[in-house]
């Protein structure tokens, strides 16, 4: 599924001309449906036995005034389109925009109907769900009258996929749970939760295997394994929903007991991860312990620490110091490692440093000034930003 905005950057790169995105109002809406073809449907029979209701279908492309309008999508009752001046584009750009917006438009214009007693189950689970997560009741309990809770047994593996594109279509359910199905090599319980919030749960065994026979001794590599299921699986649905999202992944744990804060866990955990590190997009709890310690700390607090530590921000604001800084951290403040994942010369990342040494009076390679740079980045992070 190709997300709108990327598709209206790269239309308007070739085009020449500005394109941008707009919600139609109720009425508005109107002129971009055939209604033509809508009043003579077919007769066919639904599922339920009964006949079907055609939906309406939308026009490839409307002019208004000196406009013109490429119906992308709908969502929560409005028509969002690609608008452009009629006057800058040719006959031949004009039929080109509406072929391709035609070739990528999701098949359902509207939000699809409920399909069968899973789908609309999975909903009533979601609604449950959100309503502990607004009340803040992690330690809930599964409801014994949802039906879902008879599948969640033994331990689980939960994902939580949160779409972040302001103009990204909804994502048709059963085309995600199919590309879960084929990548877990199993069944998954895929549950909507907010508006492009999906909860994943699968089978432990799917993901990591049994691990009856494991040692304690073993628990990095039950990490490990998780976190290149999880990076894989963000390849997968990046290559077939080509929209900015983001992943975050739990341990094994037991759904009935521990479901709702585990999903508070996930979205606390996507949440640090965008706060502290944008470039990432899969994200796991595990890393972001000292995340979240810098996070619970009071503002005022975090602002105080930084007069005291020094005005680092125009270091910490330059994106190559920053980087350099990131990847030196991550790798446990290995200098060759460092040099070699950042494409750099052994002695470029030296005298790098050496200015970070000048500027702040901290050496980074030793353990105690390291701790101090790491806390300050961090700090500055999430203070100087707002």
């Amino acid at each position: 599924m190709v997300e709108m905005e990327t598709l209206r950057n790269k239309l308007e790169q070739i085009v020449g001309t500005p394109l941008r995105i707009k919600q139609l109002t109720k009425q508005q809406s109107e002129s971009v449906y055939n209604r033509t073809e809508r009043q003579e449907p077919p007769k066919t029979l639904s599922n339920s036995g009964g006949i079907a209701e055609h939906k309406p279908i939308l026009k490839n492309s409307v002019v208004v005034e000196d406009m013109i309008w490429y119906p992308l999508y709908s969502k929560s009752g409005h028509i969002y389109v690609l608008e452009a001046p009629v006057r800058e584009l040719s006959g031949e750009v004009m039929q080109l925009i509406e072929l391709l917006v035609a070739q990528v438009r999701p098949d359902a214009d509207e939000p699809g109907p409920v399909h069968g007693d899973e789908e609309r189950e999975s909903l009533r689970f979601s609604s449950w769900i959100v309503e502990q997560l607004d009340q803040e009741r992690g330690d809930s309990e599964i409801p014994d009258d949802l039906e879902l809770k008879r599948r969640l047994t033994g331990e689980m593996i939960p994902f939580l996929l949160t779409c972040e594109s302001v103009h990204a279509a909804d994502v048709n359910r059963s085309q995600l749970k199919k590309l879960l199905k084929s990548y877990f090599d199993g069944e998954v319980i895929l549950v909507p939760l907010r508006s492009h919030e999906w909860l994943i749960l699968a089978k432990k065994e799917l993901v990591i295997g049994a691990g009856e026979d494991k040692e304690e001794e073993n628990s990095d590599s039950e990490t490990d394994m998780l976190s290149a299921f999880s990076l894989g699986l963000y390849e997968l649905i990046a290559n077939e929903w080509v929209g900015t999202f983001h992943l975050s992944v739990g341990t094994p744990f037991s759904p009935a007991k521990w479901l709702v804060s585990m999903v508070a866990l996930l979205k606390e955990t996507i949440f640090l991860g965008r706060t502290f590190h944008v470039a990432e997009h899969v994200h796991f709890p595990w890393e972001l312990l000292l995340e979240r310690l810098i996070y619970s700390i009071p503002v005022d607090q975090r602002r105080l620490f930084l007069e005291q530590a020094g005005d680092h921000g125009v270091l910490f604001s330059d994106n190559e110091t920053l980087s350099t800084l990131e990847t030196f951290f991550q790798l446990d403040c290995n200098v060759s490692e460092t040099a070699k994942r950042l494409y750099i010369h052994r002695n470029t990342l030296l005298y790098r440093l050496d200015k970070i040494k000048q500027e702040t009076g901290l050496d980074v390679r030793s353990f105690g000034d390291a701790v101090l740079v790491k806390l300050t980045m961090l700090l500055y992070k999430v203070t100087k930003r707002k």
